[in-house]
């Protein structure tokens, strides 16, 4: 009996000792809206995906609005603040040439998160706050948010939205 609980305390400190090596689960969260992937959740990104924002918004800033075409596939759907929509990159750099040049911004914050990692594409998150000056050198303030939705390290999707800044 002895040698029993010798032996049973030895199997016993042994495997309370060996780690786990089962993989852990993905960590996902959250719901969207497609039910065809209800089964789905949202992952962490890549930063590969923001570093493309991060680029892109390199030479959006130098405003080398032809430099910006590698960024974006020819037919990019891009919807601006206030709805006005393109259907090409044509469309959208036309778009952008209309834009007062002494607006300037501050790249605040982004983040990717990915429906199907094993598909390919991600919804890069961005921010901005942007100074707009008016014709009478009044700088108007406000908050851009922009999701990008990026495949192969081309922007396929921009949806750009607008928020005041409250002054206290």
């Amino acid at each position: 009996m002895k040698n029993f609980l010798k032996i049973f305390a030895v199997v016993l400190i042994f495997v309370s000792c060996t780690q786990n090596t089962e993989t852990p689960k993905e960590r996902m969260i959250g719901f969207h809206p497609n039910p065809d992937l209800s089964d789905l959740q949202w992952h962490l990104g890549t930063q590969e995906a923001i570093d493309q924002v991060i680029a892109l918004d390199k030479v959006w800033s130098a405003r080398d609005h032809e430099a910006m075409r590698e960024f974006f596939v020819d037919t990019v759907k891009v919807t601006d603040p206030s709805g006005k929509t393109t259907s090409n990159f044509d469309e959208f750099k036309n778009m952008l040439e209309q834009e007062n040049p002494s607006v300037s911004w501050e790249f605040m914050y982004a983040y990717s998160v990915d429906i199907d990692p094993s598909q390919g594409g991600e919804h890069v998150q961005a921010g901005f706050k942007v100074n707009e000056p008016d014709d009478e050198d009044n700088i108007n303030e406000y908050y851009i948010h922009e999701s990008y939705y990026i495949i192969g390290g081309k922007v396929v999707t921009l949806s750009q939205f607008k928020q005041g800044i409250i002054q206290e």
